[in-house]
């Protein structure tokens, strides 16, 4: 599989879509700062983002003027909002060991994914915050 320009999609994306990143942040079911990261190059979005952005282009470039109608984009968003729903339904359900574990093969497999930069100091925080969770729930 061939690496995705990230925020090259993002910057595409929002374009066609007419949206701020404050907007598309709403969209996509994300934070303003996730979106301006992403566009940034500083961070990835999870596996499954990447899926619905890539989604989201190949149905934007069908689009000939370049930009959605606003019954074609009334319709997109309504779709996103069945899809976050079912998502936030299926993590309800999950159980919390299965949530560590899919997490914890996620960051194991960062570096195959491509996710070499070096660690920033959030980044600690957030290790850091993680093994104190398992640490709790494994207690």
């Amino acid at each position: 599989m061939a690496a995705i320009d990230i925020p090259a999609l993002v910057k595409s994306l929002r374009g066609r879509l007419g949206l701020t990143q404050e907007q598309f942040a709403h969209e996509v079911g994300v934070t303003f700062s996730t979106v301006n990261q992403w566009e940034n190059g500083r961070r990835r979005p999870q596996p499954f983002l990447v899926k619905r952005l890539i989604e989201m282009e190949a149905a934007s470039v069908e689009v000939s003027a370049g930009l959605l109608t606003r019954k074609e984009a009334q319709a997109f968003k309504r779709r996103w909002e069945v899809v976050n729903a079912a998502e936030k339904k299926e993590l309800a359900s999950t159980p919390v060991a299965h949530k560590f574990r899919q997490v914890a093969a996620l960051l194991a497999s960062a570096g195959k994914l491509g996710w070499t930069e070096t660690l920033g100091a959030e980044d600690d925080l957030v290790w850091e915050r993680w093994a104190r969770l398992r640490r709790e729930y494994h207690a």
